[in-house]
């Protein structure tokens, strides 16, 4: 009897080292292809939805389409869930005094424990109010507000007789260095996107600007580069006490720039602020410019820019004279191309910018550039041009994200249901199979004997690594099918551009998880004759199996290494505490986001929705070892207060095995 038992058991390995190498075997050497489907499909789905909007087509058009778009923007922002008025607290620290104008330093507060520090350039006598120029910095870290062609724009501004306020945004200058003390990606859980961050300290500097006696309130422009050209489109569209806007290098036609950025990875995810979730779905650059009129806009770019293309800045020009002459002031748009430097505000671009300042505030000049003389900068970081003491850089984030921890939650809502293809698929009957499901490739492995049911399987580090898991050979064991699957991004449809899908997902509304969910989901329909069950190992996968059960319920499911809640990836107290850690140079911006939360798995207004734990109410099943924000193991009773009833949590090997047991016997009872 103990020789028959052996040889069962040897011949049981035997067969187990068959398959799993079979396994391993199936997957193809080249893999690009997959990759290159996952990006073309959200490329493709961003290109339907920018093409599916209708832009106003005349002045009428556009006064009409301009309250909705604007509501929805703002929703897309979320600034509004900050509180208002803010209490600024405007402090002046100092004063240089300059040929020609002055400098006024001053630090203001936005919210409660964030500190601002800016500039205010003055004519060196005003003696009657004067036009006020908002400038948004865009990303430049170490500099910023003092960046040499920034200083050189606002002196000049000054010497002709404008007031101009500049400041450190977030996680920039005095407030930084750091791209991680910028990248609050955090906020998003909430409902504030970063641009909204970036949207209310505009507004907070705004009301600082319009509190001066110097400034005539009805005479106020805004303009910056790059993401201070971004936020100039935004601010001006939202907002009509700004009367001149100039963009420089701040965008372009939407879908050109998506292509432009694809490559890049949308620079790894570095800058949120063109993240604007949800706005392809009723947006292009063409609506911000429809918001913006009829008041006067000039629209600068580069010829050459890598991030904005000129051929789509010139489609939105284009765009811009038609709109404007249904207005009957085609006058008020112009564009300037730079054909002498790149990305930046050079001095072709600035000259173009005080052309068209001087006409339309202070009605001088036809708004053609305006010659630049030679003016002289400080060195960005001359002592006296800091705001703050020497050494005391402040970083912002940890007021930023105690104020959305603040914000009031409305009421929670289930996800939406998931679109899934009706994916059917001819299975043949080999033991170990490969098969492709509508794009989704897996494995399909036949236990030997009577056949329990199947188990879907998904795995972060691909599919073929369920061969050697230890559930998964458990339940191999018990007599269930193994289908091992690669939803999007994951395995063979892995991908090293997982910003720019995270980035394309939430300005399409969506949450990529739920997407690699439809692919699990499309692959279970076709087992729906018994009993389906469901395994994910890894983080990514955690979440998406938690997608695929809030749909319904399984026989059974295993989770292992997987976050519980949303709330974690805001409650992280060692690794929020790093995020702060302000850099000395520009090394912070290439340096990886280590134990950050992946911006992948962040949705919007997530804190609104079903939790993850409560996700997989329905189903019976059991969670092993998981993990909390700073991507540490889970204590058993903290993970059992948030596991809803019928859900067990295990933290050994033995325990996970024996849990699994007693799931399958409870089907098969």
């Amino acid at each position: 009897m103990r020789c028959l038992l052996l040889m069962t058991m040897l011949a049981w390995a035997c067969l187990a080292q068959d398959w799993e190498s079979a396994v391993r075997a199936l997957r193809p050497a080249d893999t690009s292809a997959q990759e290159k489907a996952v990006l073309d499909d959200v490329q493709n789905r961003a290109a339907e939805a920018l093409a599916a909007i209708r832009h106003a087509q005349t002045g009428a058009e556009a006064d009409r389409a301009r309250p909705e778009l604007r509501r929805k923007l703002r929703e897309s922002l979320g600034y509004e869930r900050f509180p208002w008025p803010p209490r600024l607290q405007v402090r002046h620290v100092g004063t240089l005094e300059r040929q020609g104008y002055r400098i006024e330093k001053l630090v203001w507060q936005t919210l409660p424990g964030v500190e601002v520090p800016a500039h205010l350039y003055l004519p060196a006598n005003v003696e009657a109010r004067a036009p006020g120029i908002l400038f948004y910095n865009g990303h430049w870290w170490g500099d910023s507000k003092t960046r040499p062609d920034f200083q050189i724009f606002c002196i000049n501004m000054a010497r002709l007789g404008f007031v101009v306020l500049t400041f450190d945004p977030f996680g920039q200058g005095e407030r930084g260095q750091s791209s991680r003390d910028h990248r609050r990606t955090e906020s998003l859980l909430a409902g504030v996107s970063q641009q909204g961050i970036a949207e209310y300290e505009t507004r907070c500097a705004l009301e600082v600007l319009l509190s001066r006696k110097e400034v005539d309130p009805e005479r106020i422009g805004i303009t910056g580069a790059s993401g201070g050209g971004y936020n100039s489109w935004i601010t001006a569209a939202l907002d009509d006490r700004i009367k001149v806007a100039v963009p420089v290098v701040g965008t372009s036609e939407f879908l050109e720039q998506i292509e432009a950025v694809r490559p890049l990875d949308w620079y790894r995810g570095n800058e949120h602020c063109h993240f604007v979730p949800g706005l392809l779905r009723y947006a292009n650059n063409q609506e911000f410019l429809a918001m913006v009129a009829p008041r006067p806009v000039m629209i600068i770019a580069a010829s050459e820019d890598e991030s904005f293309p000129a051929h789509g800045v010139r489609e939105i020009a284009a765009y811009g004279r038609k709109l404007y002459e249904s207005y009957g002031v085609p006058d008020r748009v112009g564009y300037f191309e730079d054909q002498t430097t790149g990305h930046g505000y050079q001095v072709k671009k600035r000259e173009a910018a005080y052309g068209w300042f001087l006409k339309w505030l202070m009605n001088k000049g036809d708004g053609s550039p305006h010659a630049e003389p030679a003016t002289q900068a400080l060195p960005f970081d001359a002592p006296e041009l800091r705001c703050f003491p020497p050494g005391e850089n402040r970083a912002a984030g940890p007021g930023i994200i105690d104020a959305v921890k603040r914000i009031a939650l409305g009421k929670r809502e289930a996800w939406p249901p998931i679109p899934v293809a009706d994916c059917r698929v001819a299975i043949r009957v080999e033991r170990v199979q490969r098969i492709d499901f509508c794009g989704t490739p897996a494995f399909l492995v036949r236990p030997m004997g009577k056949r329990a049911g199947v188990l879907v399987a998904l795995d972060d580090r691909g599919k073929e690594a369920l061969a050697g898991d230890p559930i998964v050979k458990e339940a191999l064991a018990l007599g269930w099918s193994i289908v091992g699957v690669d939803p999007r991004g994951i395995g063979e449809r892995s991908t090293t551009q997982k910003n720019w899908l995270a980035a394309i997902s939430l300005q399409l509304g969506d949450w990529y998880v739920r997407r690699q969910a439809a692919d699990v989901l499309s692959v279970m329909r076709n087992f729906q004759g018994g009993p389906v069950a469901l395994y994910a190992r890894g983080d990514n996968s955690g979440l998406v199996a938690a997608a695929v059960l809030e749909q319904g319920p399984v026989a059974w499911f295993a989770l292992r290494d997987s976050f519980l809640s949303f709330r974690a990836f805001l409650d992280r107290p060692k690794s929020l505490q790093a995020s702060y850690a302000l850099r000395a140079t520009d090394k912070a911006r290439q340096e990886p986001y280590d134990r950050e939360i992946p911006f992948f798995y962040i949705p919007f207004h997530a804190l609104e929705r079903t939790d993850i734990a409560e996700m997989l109410g329905g189903s019976p099943g059991v969670v092993i070892q998981p993990i909390n924000g700073d991507w540490e193991r889970m204590a058993e009773t903290e993970a059992r207060q948030l596991l809803p009833r019928g859900v067990n949590v295990v933290s050994d090997e033995a325990a996970a095995t024996s849990a699994v047991q007693g799931l399958i016997r409870a089907v098969q009872r």
